[in-house]
């Protein structure tokens, strides 16, 4: 099948690839998606993919055979390959030749494993957004290079899968967000109830009553949310500050 016979089979997987939610599916079932997606480019006989952390180290892993999986583990263990490569200069390699004395030098460990596996031709993409690299996508096939319409296709994915990532990545920060908000909220209640039940419980100012549960937490090495749960929880004759019986 060309590659125009297959772009109305394609196009449905780069907007399920660039909208990926966070919610109900993990990186590594996204990653999965993105390979079985690339191998199915006419000429792709393999298609392995890696994400990395903050610092680099690579994260997760996926790839569409046993063989692309021993390679992205190569390149993960050796610290070399095409994927590492694009990754740092965040430009795409096309069509390199493994065979290459230049590829042998610049990949000693990761090229022989490449040829045994009888892939001697290998495109790698990398997975960037907002100018920032998040893995790489890497083809491995065995016969001709791959032609433009096969690698615009290829650097397709790469980039709704960036586009992807980076979206699951801001709504995971929104929810977290959103949970040190409410959390903040919930504190910032308690503590205003708490004011106004020491107030009452002792006759004096809210400011003053402030005062004393927040002496009372900085004495006891505890949380200032924690005395007040105290206080708005306990009998008014119970707590850090009970009321003096009469």
């Amino acid at each position: 099948m060309s590659l125009a016979a297959n772009d109305l089979s394609m196009a449905p997987a780069l907007v399920a690839l660039a909208d990926a939610s966070p919610h109900g599916e993990s990186d590594e079932q996204l990653l999965r998606r993105l390979v079985a997606t690339a191998a199915r480019i006419p000429g792709v006989d393999a298609a392995g993919c890696s994400i990395v952390d903050a610092t680099g180290q690579p994260e997760q892993t996926a790839a569409s055979s046993d063989a692309a999986a021993d390679l992205e583990r190569v390149q993960g263990e050796q610290a070399e390959g095409p994927g590492l490569d694009s990754r740092r200069i965040r430009k795409a390699l096309a069509n390199v030749e493994m065979p290459h004395p230049h590829s042998r030098l610049r990949w000693p460990h990761f090229v022989p494993r490449a040829l045994q596996a009888g892939y001697p031709l290998v495109t790698t993409l990398p997975l960037c957004h907002h100018g920032r690299a998040l893995g790489s996508l890497n083809l491995y096939y065995r016969h001709s290079a791959l032609r433009p319409e096969q690698l615009r296709w290829s650097g397709l994915l790469a980039d709704a899968t960036a586009a992807g990532l980076g979206h699951r990545d801001a709504l995971r920060q929104a929810d977290v967000r959103e949970q040190q908000l409410q959390h903040a909220l919930e504190s910032r209640v308690l503590i205003e109830q708490a004011k106004g039940v020491l107030a009452e419980r002792l006759e004096c100012t809210v400011d003053d009553a402030f005062d004393l549960m927040r002496h009372h937490a900085r004495r006891n090495r505890v949380k200032l949310t924690q005395v007040a749960g105290e206080i708005v929880n306990s009998p008014a004759t119970a707590g850090p500050f009970p009321r003096q019986v009469r």
